[in-house]
């Protein structure tokens, strides 16, 4: 048996090549984006299942598995919401201000779960939107500082 070193050569140049094909494909996908919009979806059911329903049912006017069943039916929509606010503020590169651009989603979406879910109520709309406010500044910072783009050197 005769192997031939021009056979290795161009196996290894092929080998070059695709790792250099996959290394193009993955810089054009902007890996930080689609993890910032993982991120915040995943931020806004956690929102919907978790986080709303134990600061509204801290107010005693409603336990904790019904605020969960009641607003089990708009985790979707939190999804979507979060992940384009989640997308907004890892765009912006600057902490204080993807925490403000979150925050507002939280604001906006924890009033308007907490309204569809259980009415209108002020101390109710008040802790909905109040703990997405806090909840989504915090998580827009953190978006924010740990996605943004590398400094060129």
């Amino acid at each position: 048996m005769n192997a031939s070193a021009s056979g290795l050569q161009s196996r290894g140049h092929l080998i070059k090549r695709l790792n250099n094909f996959i290394l193009t494909a993955l810089k054009r996908i902007r890996l930080r984006s689609v993890g910032a919009v993982l991120l915040g979806g995943m931020a806004g059911v956690s929102l919907n299942s978790t986080i709303l329903p134990t600061a509204i049912s801290s107010f005693g006017q409603i336990d904790e598995l019904t605020a969960r069943w009641e607003l089990g039916g708009y985790a979707v929509y939190s999804f979507m919401v979060w992940a384009v606010g989640a997308w907004a503020a890892r765009k912006t590169e600057n902490p204080a201000a993807g925490g403000a651009v979150l925050g507002m989603v939280g604001l906006v979406s924890g009033a308007l779960l907490t309204t569809a879910a259980f009415g209108t109520g002020l101390p109710l709309l008040l802790a909905g939107a109040g703990t997405g406010l806090v909840y989504g500044a915090v998580g827009g910072m953190l978006i924010a500082s740990s996605l943004r783009e590398p400094a060129e050197p």
